[in-house]
């Protein structure tokens, strides 16, 4: 009789954790026009750079001081593709390297589907992550070294990377005196993936955009503000 109360119990822990609700990472996402009020908003967005994009290497570090990611999105973060990613330098349009020359850096294979905008509020930081799938670019790189071509792609699944986003009326938000949806990507990992024996095996990206969507769409004029909820 023990034995069957056990296996009873057993059978009605199973269940309830079977219809348990899903946990609160599951919870959907929603992009909004201004605020967490305002409608979804789903279409164009623009990321531009509002602090100077470094990428690090053993051979030195190459920085760039203007630069643009279009990309459509869904009101639910989800199909986010990249048609353009440019970066470049004011003076240039070469950017300089610690390595006493210069670097160019080209997208390879665009678009990049598959990207996502996801809903996930750390406390005291972020509000979601920013997420670039397919990411492959190319790079030429002159220095001390020589000249030289390179290959990296994105160091996470699908050659993607990850950029922490922050909504406008976040006090933690990167660059507090642009009041924008912000997003960054921090000493974030690339890999070789093709080139020259003299390119390191991994680079070390980091940049902060501002993101805005178009209050007209196809427009091509990038002034409508965005917030991201659960």
């Amino acid at each position: 009789m023990k034995r069957i109360r056990n296996l009873t119990a057993a059978a009605v822990a199973v269940t309830a954790l079977v219809l348990a609700p899903l946990p609160a990472s599951a919870a959907t996402t929603t992009i909004h026009r201004d605020n967490a009020a305002g409608a979804a908003y789903a279409g164009n967005v623009r990321a531009t750079l509002i602090a100077p994009v470094s990428v690090t290497t053993s051979l030195g570090t190459a920085t760039c001081n203007t630069g643009t990611i279009d990309s459509t999105v869904q009101s639910n973060g989800t199909a986010l593709n990249i048609s353009t990613f440019s970066f470049s330098n004011v003076p240039g349009p070469t950017c300089p390297n610690s390595a006493g020359g210069s670097s160019t850096v080209s997208p390879v294979g665009l678009p990049w589907n598959g990207g996502s905008l996801v809903h996930g509020a750390v406390s005291g930081g972020r509000d979601g992550v920013l997420t670039l799938q397919g990411v492959k670019v190319s790079s030429v790189t002159t220095g001390w070294f020589g000249t030289i071509s390179c290959v990296y792609r994105g160091s996470g699944a699908g050659n993607s990377i990850a950029l922490n986003a922050f909504n406008s009326d976040n006090a933690a938000r990167p660059v507090p005196a642009v009041a924008q949806a912000q997003a960054k990507a921090a000493s974030y990992s690339l890999t070789k993936d093709s080139g020259s024996f003299l390119c390191p095996g991994t680079a070390s990206y980091t940049a902060t955009f501002q993101l805005l969507g178009e209050t007209v769409a196809g427009s091509g004029v990038f002034n409508q503000k965005l917030h991201i909820t659960p």
